[in-house]
């Protein structure tokens, strides 16, 4: 069997980099944390970006990526975008 490192070795790692998922998860994570830098604040791990993301299909972090590119605070438009928000929805206690 061979080692991890001998793995890891074969490995490019520009080469993950060409998955569309990938580049749109490294552009998201460069732009976040340029404004978060610029703000002095605590720069979020990719990991952190990859979970908010997660559920997204390939063409809605397209979406998402262009909306927020078109947006004067790119972050707020991230984070907004990808709320859950809870609507006026009756809840099955209202009904009895």
């Amino acid at each position: 069997m061979k080692s991890l490192d001998e793995h890891l070795k074969k490995h490019e790692v520009k080469e993950l980099f060409k998955h569309p998922r990938l580049k749109m998860l490294d552009e998201f994570y460069r732009r976040i944390n340029a404004e978060r830098k610029a703000q002095d604040m605590k720069a979020l791990p990719m990991s952190a970006i990859g979970v908010k993301t997660s559920h997204l299909s390939i063409e809605d972090m397209a979406y998402l990526l262009k909306r927020c590119s078109q947006s004067s605070n790119f972050s707020k438009c991230f984070f907004g975008s990808l709320k859950i928000r809870h609507g006026s929805t009756s809840s099955p206690q209202d009904e009895n």
